[in-house]
């Protein structure tokens, strides 16, 4: 069966996905029964798939600093063979070195001097140079990092969630036109899977209880943004 034949009949066979993350209450597919829609994937993108979302789920790795997380997701990140993906999840780990930053400086934390602050991005400089600044200097080319600032030191860890949700929600509806019946469409589903999964499963207790912990994390734990109940 030819790919494009194959990834129509497994799109094909997927409900469709609600416009409103927030007015999920379950999502439409188990992960039971999506992965074996899954199972229809050609060898070589099932393993992107799975580079992708090892990729977006840091909580799976254990005992690794800032250095050892950088180095494991730029080694991960090469070997993604789209273009077009490898950007989605670019896209992502600076979204994440943003919220490490962010939650780093609202517990008072400074770059240690000789180890200055790593992450991913081309606005990596900008964060080092602008650390003084509430939104790093990126607050017109970024709005959202004001908002997430200003509900951090608030206190308010439902509405940060919710502005992170709704932030990956977006970016994938945005990117998902022009993209049906292609492997670049079941990876989006899956990732949008996972963000309704994640609201479904939010534990609004559990994290007010971890937000103070949050805000001293440096990026090996800023896998917490949106895993679990963040």
């Amino acid at each position: 069966m030819l790919p494009d034949c194959r990834y129509a009949m497994l799109i094909g066979s997927l409900p469709p996905q609600p416009m409103d993350l927030f007015g999920c209450r379950l999502p439409v597919i188990s992960r039971i029964q999506l992965d074996r829609r899954l199972a229809l994937l050609a060898e070589k993108d099932a393993a992107d798939l799975q580079r992708i979302e090892g990729l977006l789920h840091w909580s799976k790795m254990q005992g690794g600093d800032d250095a050892d997380i950088f180095e494991h997701g730029r080694r991960e990140l090469g070997l993604i063979r789209s273009d077009f993906l490898r950007d989605i999840v670019a896209w992502r780990l600076e979204l994440r070195t943003l919220l490490s930053a962010l939650r780093r400086r609202q517990a008072g934390l400074q770059p240690a001097p000789g180890q200055p602050f790593c992450g991913f991005g081309a606005r990596l400089p900008l964060i080092r140079h602008n650390w003084h600044k509430p939104d790093f200097g990126l607050g017109h080319a970024l709005p959202w990092i004001s908002q997430a600032q200003q509900l951090m030191a608030q206190h308010q860890p439902l509405a940060l969630d919710k502005l992170l949700l709704q932030l990956n929600w977006h970016y994938y509806a945005r990117l998902n036109l022009g993209h049906y019946f292609d492997f670049p469409a079941v990876v989006l589903y899956v990732l949008r899977w996972d963000l309704i999964h994640r609201w479904a499963t939010y534990d609004g207790e559990l994290a007010v209880a971890r937000f103070d912990e949050l805000v001293e994390a440096g990026l090996a734990a800023v896998q917490a943004e949106l895993e679990g109940t963040a």
